[in-house]
């Protein structure tokens, strides 16, 4: 008995007319063919219609005068927004009375002693000649202003963005939903959302706490969530086998897997918690980003120089120590020669 064989190439064309992805163009290309011509004598012209334009600025201007009206009596700002403001304030101005408490030979030993202690000699040298650099500038003060303020914006940004990258890399739904909230902070100019948060908190320090923690929160969320889901398929296998629970896989092997990107992310967001300094001066954070616009407002290059290289040696000091506990972190995570199970 002679068995029909089909030619190759009808089979692939039946396979191509199957396709869900041929048949979603199509439908697509069938709606283009019958809403272009309507929507072309429907509103002439190659400018935008005017009728699909969204008017924004009404609603918007109507929140503004109802924040500015009851800024001062609503509950919400008396019990919410006031007591964030007032910790924000209290925790920066403790670190700032902690600093100047030290003094500079404090600060500059201590500084030294944790550089030292993460990455040897060299690192402690060069964080010690980074802090004498900000005294000899005649930057101390400003510079343990800045540096006060990153250290409760960097703490705020990194608890909020380890609570946004744990729900993000243990629930796909959540990943989802916190993608485009991720995105629009990480990818909001700056200058949009600082006077919706001056608006809500006034000019002054929570303002550019709050500002900051907005900027720099995303990469730790980001770099938690993927640390999270590349955990290895293998060792997570393996301990749910002897029976750990779900809050024991989380904390002895999914937490210390993805501790190489955490501390990536911790890295990125004091990198980008520093880079806001100048921009959070315009709406009161002071220190070392205010001398900076003050000097641009009156074109003093000589002092703008003088402000800007403080803020490049906290930035690059940050970073090598940063980068250094990375490493360790990563070397901790290796298997140790000769050591038996």
């Amino acid at each position: 008995m002679a068995t029909l064989s089909v030619p190759a190439s009808r089979l692939g064309a039946d396979r191509l007319l199957r396709s869900r992805a041929l048949g979603k163009l199509l439908l697509l290309a069938l709606f283009a063919a019958v809403l272009a011509p309507w929507a072309a004598a429907r509103w002439p012209g190659a400018a935008w219609p005017h009728a699909l334009t969204v008017d924004l600025s009404t609603p918007l201007a109507s929140a503004s005068d109802w924040v500015v009206d009851n800024r001062d009596s609503h509950p919400l700002f008396l019990y919410f927004f006031g007591y964030v403001s007032n910790a924000v304030v209290l925790c920066v101005r403790a670190v700032y009375l902690t600093l100047l408490a030290a003094g500079w030979i404090g600060v500059t030993v201590f500084g030294a002693l944790v550089a030292w202690r993460v990455a040897g000699v060299r690192l402690a040298a060069g964080t010690a000649a980074a802090f004498l650099a900000c005294g000899a500038l005649g930057m101390w003060v400003p510079t343990m202003q800045t540096l006060a303020l990153m250290v409760v914006a960097v703490l705020a940004s990194l608890a909020l963005g380890m609570l946004l990258g744990l729900a993000a890399g243990l629930s796909d739904r959540l990943d989802r939903a916190l993608r485009p909230v991720l995105d629009t902070m990480q990818v909001l100019p700056a200058f949009a959302y600082l006077l919706p948060v001056v608006l809500v908190f006034g000019i002054g320090v929570p303002a550019a706490v709050l500002a900051t923690v907005v900027y720099a929160a995303p990469p730790m969320a980001r770099l938690t969530s993927l640390g999270l889901r590349s955990a290895d398929p293998g060792v997570m296998e393996a301990v749910a086998s002897l029976g750990a629970t779900f809050r024991q896989r989380l904390l002895t092997a999914r937490l210390p897997l993805a501790r190489k990107e955490i501390m990536l992310g911790v890295n990125q967001t004091i990198m980008m918690a520093l880079s806001m300094a100048v921009i959070a001066s315009m709406i009161g954070a002071g220190g070392l980003g205010d001398r900076v616009y003050q000097a641009l407002a009156s074109v003093d290059v000589g002092a703008a120089l003088a402000a800007g290289i403080p803020i490049v040696l906290l930035a690059v000091v940050l970073d090598r120590v940063t980068a250094a506990v990375g490493e360790r972190l990563g070397e901790g995570a290796e298997p140790v020669p000769g050591r038996t199970a």
